[in-house]
């Protein structure tokens, strides 16, 4: 694999984790409130909450499983780049990193333990770490444009793509609107990915380490995107299935 073959392949994966974690974020960061069919909002039950939670939780760790692939990628194959990443966007990664473990602590704690104080504590935890897990992703692209101002219009962007990505995905697990909101939302929170990439390749590309490198690391590649492949179908053979009452019984 060449220079450009691992670039395509680190958009794809990024691209893959934006799109099965960017559900989980929107519907985290409505799981407290939902829009009525007036157009105001009203507050979700906790039992709504655990539906709106078991609709997405297939994506979980397939799509932690890209980022972790795409991870591995950037700093083996592109060490400059995301070395200057980190270094440019170090604080906006310190709250990426912190807010995604948050969310995922919330998703699995809320429900260990009885009481509706420890449910509500570790559901708003959900909702902030949801929304700033979202903002600081969109932030991080913005850094690596080399902007201030694009990293406060993605992290809003990413924000709002993701409520509606995650609304979209809900409402498609529990057959209120067909797949073609979730193919909509899918393209606007993959965009700016796609995006970013053309915009770096060339500085991406002058940071590779050697082709011989690249070549070894291929064969690496070739043993691990079979398995991300199968976790990828997997996740959404799962999420195209009704929602159940298994689904929700976990949260």
């Amino acid at each position: 694999m060449n220079a450009a073959a691992w670039s395509v392949l680190l958009t794809v994966l990024v691209a893959g984790w934006v799109l099965l974690d960017g559900a989980i974020q929107g519907a985290g960061a409505t799981l407290l409130q939902e829009r009525d069919h007036d157009g105001g909002d009203r507050r979700r039950e906790p039992a709504e909450r655990r539906v709106v939670l078991g609709a997405v939780w297939p994506l979980l760790l397939p799509g932690e499983v890209w980022l972790v692939a795409a991870v591995a990628v950037l700093v083996g194959v592109f060490p400059q780049a995301g070395a200057e990443l980190l270094d440019a966007g170090y604080p906006v990664v310190i709250m990426l990193v912190g807010s995604w473990v948050l969310r995922d602590a919330g998703i699995w704690l809320r429900s260990r333990r009885p009481g509706r104080v420890w449910r509500d504590v570790w559901d708003v935890a959900l909702v902030v770490a949801s929304i700033v897990l979202a903002g600081s992703w969109g932030a991080l692209l913005g850094i690596a444009w080399g902007s201030g101002l694009a990293a406060l219009v993605l992290g809003i962007v990413a924000v709002v793509v993701t409520r509606l990505h995650g609304d979209a995905v809900v409402a498609w697990r529990l057959r209120r609107t067909g797949p073609l909101p979730v193919v909509v939302t899918s393209v606007m929170i993959t965009a700016p990915v796609v995006g970013t990439a053309v915009s770096a390749w060339p500085h991406l590309v002058e940071g590779g380490v050697s082709a011989q490198a690249m070549a070894s690391l291929g064969l690496v590649a070739l043993v691990v995107l079979p398995v991300v492949l199968a976790l990828q179908g997997l996740a959404w053979w799962l999420v195209s299935r009704p929602l159940g009452g298994r689904d929700t019984q976990v949260f």
